[in-house]
Parts: C-alpha cells; structure tokens; sequence
C-alpha cells in the first residue's frame, strides 16, 4: 500500500496529509479546490479482501453512496486513479473539526448523565437512518464517534469510519471481525454473525462507558494481543453477570437503566430493538396527544414523515419577468445556472455545482418570487416549502419530514428547493427560542451537505439573515449569498410597467416619475398602490391616470424601514 505525500493530487483534491494507514487503504485530511477540507480513503484494489468487493467496486464506497445524515459522517464523492499501473479507488466524506469521544473518555473520565443522553440521541438517530437504508454501521465504539463543537455549547455527534458498513442482511458479515473493538462487539458477532440487535449493543456499550468511565464487562486485554486471545478474554469477562452498581449512581432513572440493562443483553433475542431503546431512553419524543392515542409503529411513521407538497416543472418566463437587477441575473447565468444545466462542460472543467444559495434583504422585495423565476429560467423541478408543510404536532416529527421531503426531491431531479422565511426552518442553536430545535436543524444540515452531488438546488428566503444557523451558511451547504435589496429607480420603473400592463391607461401615466416618488417602496408596496389606483379609477369608470397613482402614492407609505435606518444584513 502506497503512502500519499503531502501536496499529491487525487482527482481535483490535494493530499494534507496521512491520518491512518491499513493493509490495503489509508485516510486522509484533503482540500477541495475551494480549499474546503475533506476526508478522503484511499484504497489499493488489489489487496482489498475479496468478501468487502461488490462487482469489482469496494463495498464501503457503494455504500457510503447512499448515505447523507446529520449524524453520520456523509459521502462526498469518489473516484478512480491508476498509479504506476496500479488501480486505486477513493472515497470522499466530510470533514468535521472535533474530538472523538474516546479522547473525551481517556483514563476512565465519565459524562454527566444529561450529556450522556444527547450524545445518545445523536447517535442512535444516526443508527436508525442507517437501519432505513437497509445497512449496519457494525462497529460504533468511543473512537468511531466525532464530537463537533459548533460553539455556544452546541455539540453534534457525528458516526464515522465506515470500514465495517454492510447490507442489513444478517447472518455472516463481508468482513474480517479481527480489528474490531472486542469490548463493544455483541457476542454473536465474535461468533461471525450479525443482525440490527448488533448496533445496539455496541451503542449500549458505548453508553455505559461514558457513564461509569469502563466498558461492560471489562478484561485486561492489550491491544497488540492476538484477537483470538482478545476474544476468548471479553467471553469469559461475559460469563459473569455485569456489574450495575455503577449505574445506579450514574442514572437517575429507573426506567432508563432497565433500558440499558436490557439493550446489553448477551443474548439478541432478549436484546431491545433499535426502536425499543429509543423509546425507552427518549420517551418525550411524542406529544401528550400521541400519547393519548396509540397508533401502531407504520402509523406513526406515516404520520411523522408525511410532506404535503408537490414537486412539478417549473414553467414560465424566467428572468424575462423579472424588472430590473440585471446584473444579478447575468451573474447567476454565467455562475450558475449553465453549470446546473450543463453538467458535462462543468464535468469537463472540473467544476462542481453549488449546493444552495441564500436570497436575503427586506421584505416585499421579491425574493421568493424571484426564486421561482431562477427556477424557471433553469427549466428544473421546483417546490415552495412554507414552514407549515413540514410542521409536526409531534416533538421532533419535522426531522423526518425534513428527510422525506429531500428524498422526494432526489426522485425527482433535478430538482429546486425553495423555503420560504428560511430562518424560521433552522434558527441558530445558538438562541433560547430554538433550544428543541437542534434535532431539526442537523438533519437539515446533514441534507444541504452535498446535495447537488444527489440532483438538489436549495434556496433559502429570508429577511434575517442574522437569525439563520451559522453551520447552514457554510461553504458546502448554502453556498451562494445574494442579497435582494429595495428596487432601484429604473427597477421600480419597470415594475410599475409590469403591473400596469394590459390595464385601461391615461396617456398622462408616466413611470419615471412615479419611480422617482417611491423611493425606498418594496415591489409589493408597487404592486399595492397600482391596484389601489386601479380600484379608483374602477369606480370612477375612467383610465387610470397619473393623478390616481400619485393619489395613491400619498395614502401608502414604504413598508420598509426608512432608509437611513435600516441596517444592511450580508456577507
């Protein structure tokens, strides 16, 4: 196995330098051509063991294909590259700034019982979407959990190392058991079997650790002993019953520490359910009324993951519709939209698409009406989500329809996703209005990471750029951040154009000059003040003349803010 050099060029990202290093793959810290930092694994085909090949493909790239979540470390890429006749294949994930959980737990520290928990949360939500895709992680130990820090105290837990991912088949798994972590293996994996009850184990495990500072069932087991000592070590360790005293202290609640009690089960068939565990560690995660009225498991999951919006063509003039901001439209043609509409010269070049892009300014500009014109002018799918098609009267039910909504878009792209008031849809953590908001704002998080690479465009609308999740507006997920400021005098020309058109005019209606008396209106104050005129001359049975549209200038005040005190939000 070659070891990559610092500076070396896989594909169209640069090597920082070596993290790990195996028998058949290494992994590496990259950056991107943007300078965005990345994971990449690095593999020589021919040493990897034949069983982790699916149709001359390594398995754990085929399968970290499938995989964008926010608690699991997401796929980016990957690729192919011939060295000195030599076949290598490379996977590009995320990268994440943080601590793993096993340094956090060096030399037997424990974590508070509500710390504990969230950590908790995290990962078995990341668990159960990897379950959805019909895979199993098989190896969720402390070292394989990546604590993010996003600052005010905002910790994610992030999954990673997919070495081990395999098809929720069950029965033998497509891999050698001999570099796993005996001490959060389940029984029946060193037995060379594996099933759903497997994760569960391991994450039960992973809990008593960070609870009492010590695996279950510790042994004196070195790590450069043989594995089949290590093994033979942790069974006999699991002859003896495991010691819950600890947990006694650690866990306030009776009902929790049964839970882990019955997640730790040697046998599977007397272990908790992924589902199970969950419901028994987080049972507030249903409202009072769901409570009142038990419906079974499908129910609920069609309940929680419902998204009543539809997804069609987007169908008009495009820009030509839009009044004024000629520049902005040039720049996002020549940006933008040839490279999400010409994916083979953007492939020949090297260029990736944008994953979102932000339209920001005061209200009654329109923004959102101007990302249906981007829709439009792209020719993609498109779909407005206000906050109420993605509400749930359920805690935490908007993560899955978040999820759903996403995967809805994939079947239908290319696809645009426009929300409306986006800051409403991922408040920063950081805020006390949005402390139950967090599980929501990582999925989002975990689905704008790459989504172009999946056929997704998302467009967030919003008038307070300041309010949005700073980790949203990062590079790689919101992109672009444009601004859609009050019209200018030409635009407010043409807009008065447009909503004058095809109406009854006076030959005195001159738009220059209304331009000129609406300085700092919003187009929806314009819109207003046109079919107020209209109404008057309506009753009038007249045209509409200037005198009526001035008349109505007067009566109709800026909804904005007066110019000089409004303050300019951007980047």
């Amino acid at each position: 196995m070659i070891t990559l050099s610092e500076n070396s060029q896989v594909g169209l990202y640069t090597v920082s330098h070596l993290i790990k290093q195996s028998t058949y793959n290494g992994t590496y810290k990259v950056k991107g051509q943007n300078g965005t930092a990345y994971f990449m694994k690095f593999f020589q085909v021919s040493a990897v063991p034949e069983k982790q090949l699916l149709d001359g493909e390594v398995m754990e790239i085929v399968y970290s294909r499938k995989i964008s979540h926010g608690n699991v470390i997401s796929y980016v890429t990957d690729g192919i590259i011939t060295i000195q006749g030599e076949e290598y294949r490379y996977l590009v994930t995320e990268f994440f700034h943080g601590t793993l959980l096993s340094e956090i737990l060096e030399g037997g520290k424990t974590l508070p019982y509500e710390d504990t928990l969230k950590i908790m949360e995290g990962v078995l939500s990341g668990l159960d979407y990897l379950h959805s895709k019909d895979l199993y992680h098989n190896d969720i130990t402390p070292r394989n959990i990546l604590l993010e820090d996003l600052g005010q105290n905002v910790v994610i837990p992030r999954i990673i190392d997919m070495g081990h991912l395999c098809p929720a088949s069950g029965g033998t798994p497509p891999y050698s058991v001999d570099d796993l972590n005996v001490r959060y293996v389940a029984p029946e994996m060193l037995s060379g079997m594996n099933d759903a009850k497997s994760d569960v184990f391991s994450a039960a495990a992973v809990m008593y650790t960070m609870l009492t500072g010590n695996a279950p069932w510790t042994a004196d087991i070195a790590d450069d002993e043989l594995f089949y000592d290590k093994k033979k070590k942790i069974r006999n360790a699991r002859r003896e019953p495991l010691d819950t005293a600890p947990l006694m202290k650690a866990i306030p609640d009776l009902e929790v520490r049964k839970a882990l009690w019955e997640a730790l089960a040697l046998n599977p068939d007397s272990r908790l359910s992924l589902d199970e565990f969950m419901g028994r560690l987080f049972p507030d995660r249903m409202s009072g009324d769901r409570k009142e009225s038990p419906k079974t498991d499908s129910q609920q999951k069609d309940e929680r993951t419902e998204v009543k919006v539809e997804i069609k063509k987007a169908q008009g003039g495009g820009f030509a519709d839009v009044a004024g901001m000629e520049a902005l439209k040039a720049e996002l043609t020549n940006r933008v939209i040839w490279v999400l509409r010409d994916k083979e010269k953007a492939a020949k070049y090297r260029l990736s698409p944008p994953n979102g892009m932000i339209l920001y300014g005061p209200p009654g500009c329109g923004k959102t009406f101007f990302a249906q014109k981007f829709a439009e002018e792209t020719g993609f799918n498109f779909v407005l989500v206000n906050g109420s098609d993605l509400g749930s009267i359920y805690v935490h039910g908007t993560q899955g329809k978040i999820a759903e909504l996403f995967k809805q878009a994939e079947k239908t792209a290319p696809t645009i996703l426009c929300f409306d008031e986006f800051d409403s849809f991922v408040p920063s953590r950081s805020s006390s209005a949005a402390e139950h908001r967090s599980e929501e704002v990582n999925e989002f998080l975990g689905q704008l990471n790459n989504c172009s690479q999946r056929g997704i465009f998302v467009i967030g609308t919003t008038n307070r750029i300041d309010l949005i999740d700073p980790a949203v507006l990062r590079k790689g997920r919101m992109d672009l951040h444009v601004e859609i400021p009050a019209p200018d005098a030409r635009t407010r020309s043409l807009i008065f154009d447009i909503h004058l058109r095809n109406r009854p005019l006076a030959e005195d209606v001159n738009t220059g000059e209304l331009a000129e008396l609406t300085e700092n209106y919003a187009a929806a104050d314009i819109a207003f003040i046109v079919n107020e005129a209209a109404m008057m001359a309506a009753l009038a049975d007249v045209d509409i003349s200037q005198s009526h549209l001035i008349n109505s200038i007067k009566s109709n005040t800026s909804s904005l803010a007066p110019k000089e005190t409004r303050t300019k939000i951007g980047f």
